[in-house]
C-alpha cells in the first residue's frame, strides 16, 4: 500500500508541476476578500516559493512545515470561503513537497486529512481542490487492487465531474498526463477532444499543448481583446465570426518586409472582399505600423500588440514573423509548422456565398422576415404607417436572395433600415406596433455591427434592445432584443455560455418559447465555438416540426451537410499525403448522410406546373418511384446557356475532334439508366418564363418530365428545402416513393471538393445521389 501511494504521489506531483507552470493564474486571483487577510495569503504564497528555493533538504523541510503552520492558523481565523479554500490549496501543496523529501506515514496522513478538507470545496473553488481529489481518489482505488481498467473509468467520472467548472481546464490538462500510464487509448483520444473543442483559444492550453507535441496543423481558435490603433477594442473570435480572416504578425526589421507584406496584398486583389487582414506590428511601433501599411496601399485593420515579441498572443500563435493564422468564418485556424507553411493558402477560400448565408444568420434577419404566417398587429389610428412599414422591410432581402449581396450592398440596406427605423421611432414614440420598428433596428445594427466590425454598433443595439424591453411588448416580440443582448454578453466574456442561453430561453418563453427562440439559440452556439450547446438547441427545433416559414432558413442551414461537417472545425487544403486522400474520402461520404428528421416531418406536399400550364401535385408525382427533383435556375439572360457544371460542354481539339464533358444533368441520367431500380427524375425550374424553359429543354433533350416552380426564388419550397444556388449546380431533393424526403443538395459545397475542380465536385454529388439511394434500398 506504502509503495502504491508513493509512486502515485509522485506522479501526481510531476502532473501538478507540469500543469501549473503553465497556467498564468494563481490563488491569490481566488479570493474575494481584502485588506489583512488578503496581504496574509500573499505572504503565505510568497514563503512557498521562496520554500522551494532553499537549497538544503532538511532547511526545505522546515520551511514547508512553517508555511504549514501558518497557514493552518490562518484557516481557523478565516471566515471567507474564497480565502479558506486558497490556503488549504498551500497546505496541500506543502504536504505533497514534504512527502517528497521524507516518505513517512505521518506526512501521508496529514495529507490525505488536508485533502479529504479541501475537497469539500464548492464547485466554484474546483480549481483549487482537483490535485487533492485525484490524491484521494488513486488512494481508494489502491485500496481495493483497482487495474488500469478500473482506474480509467474512475478517471473518466472524474472528468465529467469536473464539467463545466472552473477546474475543467486543469483536470483535463493532468488527465491528459494520466491517461497513457493507464494506456486508455479511447479516453486519451476524448480527452485532447474535449481540449481541443472546448478550450480550442485559451492561451494556456494551447502553449501547454503545443510544449508536449510536434503538430505540424494545430488546430486552435484565435481568441483575446485587442485594441486597433484608432482605440476600438475587438474581441476575437466574436467580433470577427462570419468572415475570413487573416491575422498578421511582421516587424519593419524584417529584410524586404515589403515584399512579404505584398505577397498578402497580391493574394486580396485576386480575391477581393474574400479576407479580412488584422495587422499586428511587433515593434511596439507609435502607429502600430499603420503608416507604413498605408504607404504601400494596405487597407488592413491594424492592431496593438502590448509587448510585441514578449506578448503571450505572440509566444502562442506566432513564435516567429513574419507569420500569417488563417481563420475560417468560425474563428478557427491552424497553427502550421514550417513544413507546412509553403501550402497556397487560397486553395481552401470559403465562397462569398457561403459567407453571406452566415453572416446574414448570425445577424438574425430570420426574425426579422416577413412572411405570409407571420403575425400583424392589429392598425389603429396611432399605429406605424404600412407604408412605412414596408419600406423597412424592404431592407431585409429574403433568403435566398440575401445571400446573393455582396457585403458592400448588404451593410447600405442596413445602414438604410437603420436610419429609417431611428426616424420612425422619434416620429412615432407612442405607437402600440412600435416594437416591430425598434426590432428591426436592432436587427439592422447587428448587421452594421457584423459586416463593418465596428463594435459601437452592437453597444447600439444592446441600448435599442433596453429600450424595447422597456415597454413589455408582446412575447414574441422580445426573441430579437434578447438575442442581441446574448451577443452583449457574449462579447464581454465574463459570463457561462450555457447559463446565457437557458437565460434567454426562459425570456422568451420558457417551455412555451417558440421555434424561432431555438433557432437563435442555436445559431448563439456558434458565437462561443460551443458544439455541445449547437447539437442541444438544433436536436430541440427540428423535433419541434418544420412548419414556421420565418425560420426555414435557419433549419436549412442546420440540416445541410456541408455546414454540418464544417461546424467549429479549420479549414485546411492538405499537401498530396495521406490525410489529404482521408480527408478527401470523408468528404465524399459526407453527402450521403440524410438528417432522419427530414423523413418524419411526412410527405412533400408541393404544387408544380407543367410547361404548357397544367398542375403536377407532390407527393403524387413520384408514382411511387424513388423521385430525383432537381431544382435548376436558369440564367436571366435568353442568350445564356446553362452553366458547364450544370449541363456540361463539347470541346473541339486542333485537329477538330469533338469531345463531350457530361454535366450533372447528364451524369444524373447515367446514374438512373444504369441502376437496377426504375428512379425518376423531374427537373424543376425556378422561373415563370414558360418558353425560356421550353426553349432550354428542346435544346438539351433532357429524358426526364419538365415542371416550373410557380414564383421562382419566392416559391415557399426554396427556403423550406434550403435551395440556395441552383444557378451554378442542380440542387437535389431525394425523395422516397411515398414523397418523403431523404436527402437534400444545397449547392454549397466545402473549399476542399471545390479546389480540386469541377470532376471532384461532380463526383462527390453523384456520389451523394447513389449513396442514398442505395441506403434506403437496403432499408426496404
Amino acid at each position: 500500500m506504502k509503495n502504491r501511494h508513493s509512486k502515485y504521489l509522485q506522479s501526481v506531483a510531476i502532473c501538478t508541476a507540469s500543469v501549473l507552470l503553465t497556467l498564468t493564474h494563481v490563488c491569490i486571483a481566488q479570493t474575494e476578500s481584502a485588506g489583512s487577510s488578503e496581504i496574509d495569503l500573499v505572504a503565505l504564497e510568497k514563503k512557498l516559493k521562496e520554500a522551494g528555493n532553499i537549497s538544503s533538504s532538511i532547511r526545505k523541510r522546515r520551511a514547508y512545515k512553517d508555511v504549514v503552520r501558518d497557514g493552518e492558523a490562518l484557516v481557523e481565523k478565516s471566515l471567507v470561503a474564497a480565502k479558506r479554500f486558497s490556503v488549504l490549496e498551500i497546505i496541500f501543496q506543502c504536504q505533497t513537497k514534504l512527502l517528497a523529501l521524507e516518505n513517512s506515514d505521518r506526512n501521508r496522513q496529514l495529507l490525505f486529512a488536508t485533502s479529504g478538507r479541501l475537497v469539500e470545496a464548492p464547485d466554484k473553488f474546483a480549481d483549487l481542490r482537483i490535485e487533492a481529489d485525484l490524491l484521494l481518489l488513486e488512494r481508494d482505488l489502491s485500496a481495493k487492487k483497482a487495474d488500469v481498467k478500473e482506474r480509467a473509468k474512475a478517471l473518466e467520472s472524474l472528468i465529467a465531474r469536473y464539467r463545466d467548472t472552473p477546474g475543467e481546464k486543469k483536470c483535463l490538462m493532468m488527465a491528459t498526463l494520466i491517461a497513457p500510464k493507464l494506456n486508455a487509448v479511447d479516453l486519451e483520444k476524448k480527452i485532447s477532444r474535449a481540449l481541443g473543442e472546448r478550450f480550442a483559444g485559451d492561451l494556456d492550453v494551447i502553449k501547454w499543448r503545443r510544449g508536449r507535441r510536434d503538430y505540424s496543423y494545430f488546430p486552435v481558435v484565435f481568441s483575446g481583446s485587442f485594441t486597433r490603433a484608432d482605440g476600438t477594442s475587438l474581441t476575437f473570435p466574436i467580433d470577427t465570426i462570419g468572415h475570413t480572416s487573416l491575422i498578421y504578425f511582421w516587424s519593419k526589421e524584417t529584410p524586404d518586409i515589403e515584399s512579404h507584406l505584398g505577397v498578402v496584398k497580391e493574394l486580396q486583389t485576386r480575391f477581393p472582399n474574400y479576407l479580412k487582414v488584422f495587422s499586428f506590428n511587433v515593434d511596439e511601433l507609435p502607429d502600430s505600423g499603420e503608416k507604413i501599411l498605408r504607404t504601400l496601399g494596405l487597407d488592413w485593420a491594424v492592431m496593438r500588440l502590448p509587448g510585441g515579441r514578449e506578448s503571450e498572443t505572440y509566444r502562442v500563435f506566432a513564435t516567429r514573423d513574419p507569420i500569417g493564422l488563417r481563420l475560417n468564418a468560425y474563428g478557427h485556424g491552424f497553427l502550421r509548422s514550417p513544413l507546412t507553411e509553403a501550402t497556397p493558402m487560397e486553395q481552401n477560400f470559403d465562397e462569398i456565398r457561403y459567407l453571406s448565408q452566415l453572416q446574414s444568420l448570425l445577424v438574425g434577419d430570420f426574425l426579422v422576415a416577413a412572411t405570409d404566417q407571420e403575425e400583424k398587429p392589429v392598425l389603429t389610428v396611432d399605429s406605424v404607417p404600412r407604408k412605412t412599414l414596408d419600406a423597412i422591410q424592404a431592407c431585409f432581402i429574403t433568403a435566398p436572395m440575401r445571400y446573393r449581396l455582396t457585403r458592400t450592398e448588404a451593410l447600405v440596406n442596413y445602414e438604410k433600415a437603420e436610419k429609417l427605423c431611428r426616424k420612425v421611432i422619434t416620429q412615432f414614440p407612442e405607437a402600440p406596433d412600435l416594437w416591430l420598428v425598434r426590432n428591426r433596428r436592432i436587427i439592422a445594427l447587428l448587421g452594421m455591427w457584423k459586416l463593418a466590425i465596428e463594435p459601437k454598433y452592437l453597444e447600439a443595439a444592446a441600448e435599442e434592445a433596453r429600450a424595447a424591453l422597456a415597454v413589455n411588448p408582446p412575447r414574441g416580440a422580445k426573441i430579437a432584443p434578447h438575442y442581441c443582448l446574448a451577443k452583449e454578453a457574449f462579447c464581454k466574456g465574463d459570463s457561462i455560455p450555457e447559463q446565457v442561453l437557458a437565460a434567454f430561453i426562459e425570456a422568451t418563453g420558457g417551455a412555451e418559447a417558440p421555434r424561432s427562440a431555438y433557432a437563435a439559440a442555436a445559431i448563439l452556439a456558434i458565437d462561443v465555438n460551443s458544439r455541445e450547446l449547437h447539437s442541444k438547441y438544433r436536436e430541440i427545433l427540428l423535433k419541434k416540426g418544420n412548419n414556421e416559414a420565418a425560420i426555414w432558413p435557419v433549419v436549412s442551414f442546420l440540416r445541410d451537410q456541408v455546414h454540418s461537417y464544417r461546424l467549429f472545425k479549420p479549414n485546411l487544403y492538405f499537401p498530396p499525403t495521406l490525410a489529404r486522400r482521408i480527408e478527401r474520402a470523408n468528404l465524399r461520404r459526407n453527402p450521403g448522410v440524410a438528417d432522419p428528421t427530414l423523413v418524419a416531418n411526412g410527405p412533400l406536399q408541393a404544387e408544380l406546373k407543367t410547361l404548357t400550364g397544367g398542375v403536377v401535385k407532390l407527393p403524387q408525382a413520384t408514382d411511387r418511384m424513388m423521385t430525383l427533383l432537381m431544382f435548376i435556375e436558369p440564367p436571366a439572360d435568353a442568350a445564356v446557356d446553362l452553366p458547364v457544371m450544370m449541363n456540361g460542354k463539347i470541346i473541339v481539339d486542333a485537329k477538330g475532334n469533338k469531345k463531350e464533358v457530361p454535366g450533372i444533368m447528364q451524369r444524373t441520367f447515367a446514374l438512373v439508366d444504369e441502376h437496377a431500380s426504375k428512379i425518376k427524375v423531374i427537373a424543376a425550374f425556378l422561373t415563370d418564363d414558360e418558353k425560356r424553359v421550353q426553349s432550354l429543354m428542346k435544346k438539351n433533350d433532357w429524358p426526364c418530365q419538365t415542371v416550373i416552380a410557380p414564383g421562382g426564388l419566392t416559391n415557399p419550397l426554396v427556403n423550406r428545402l434550403g435551395i440556395l444556388s441552383a444557378d451554378r449546380v442542380p440542387n437535389i431533393v431525394l425523395l422516397r416513393p411515398d414523397g418523403r424526403v431523404v436527402w437534400t443538395l444545397s449547392g454549397i459545397v466545402h473549399p476542399q471538393v471545390r479546389s480540386e475542380g469541377q470532376g471532384e465536385w461532380q463526383y462527390g454529388i453523384l456520389l451523394g445521389m447513389k449513396s442514398n439511394i442505395e441506403r434506403y434500398e437496403e432499408k426496404n
